[in-house]
């Protein structure tokens, strides 16, 4: 394990419950050496399938950290280095800013809106006997699976076919109406045609007809 990625844990590798536990080395220390949390810089340069797997590193280790605070505060004594958890938290927090950037430009790129808003951790009424139900039901339909987003994409470019064809259609009519009748108010055909450029459609060679009114 290199420098970078081993200041953000003091766990050791262990394929038992022992893992939820720090090292045997760190009870009843005083103070636990450890490094400071990652940067969005160091983060923004790996790839999603890295920060996957370090998310699931920083999340072992938070569960380890709150494992061993309850535990001291259990023995009525003092969490060592507890800077620790805030560290790790740091690091998930800003995963979870790089990830929304990355989801972001995904949206903006293949649905043309932006992403929604990451989740915010919200603190339950607690005069509401119903609180956690219905914080479930708000999470469940905000969720957006792949069969949505891909729905909310063909959507889009449906909607962006037919509005295309509709301006083909406008500059057609226009077209039509400046042949046949050369000596139109343009301003008026522009208030009926607001999505086309009736100036630049003028010089088009479609819109010139055989009289003498339609030269340039």
């Amino acid at each position: 394990m290199n420098v970078v990625a081993s200041i953000h844990t003091t766990s050791f590798k262990q394929s038992n419950l022992m893992a939820f536990f720090d090292d045997p080395k760190n009870f009843g220390a005083q103070e636990v050496k450890s490094g400071r949390s990652w940067t969005l810089d160091e983060l923004r340069i790996k790839s999603n399938v890295d920060l996957q797997k370090l998310w699931f590193v920083l999340l072992k280790e938070r569960n380890m950290l709150f494992t061993m605070e309850h535990n001291c505060r259990e023995d009525c004594r003092l969490f060592p280095s507890p800077e620790r958890i805030d560290k790790v938290q740091d690091s998930m927090r800003r995963i979870e800013e790089i990830v929304h950037e990355r989801n972001d430009a995904f949206w903006q790129l293949e649905i043309g809106e932006k992403a929604p808003n990451p989740r915010a951790v919200k603190t339950l009424d607690p005069d509401d006997p119903l609180a956690t139900v219905r914080e479930a039901i708000e999470a469940v339909t905000q969720v957006k699976d792949g069969a949505t987003l891909k729905f909310q994409y063909l959507m889009k470019e449906k909607e962006l076919r037919m509005q295309n064809r509709k301006v083909k259609l406008h500059e057609r009519e226009a077209a039509m109406l400046l042949k046949r009748f050369p000596n139109l108010d343009k301003e008026a055909l522009q208030a009926k045609y607001p999505d086309v450029n009736i100036q630049k459609l003028k010089f088009n060679k479609k819109t010139r007809g055989s009289h003498e009114f339609n030269t340039v």
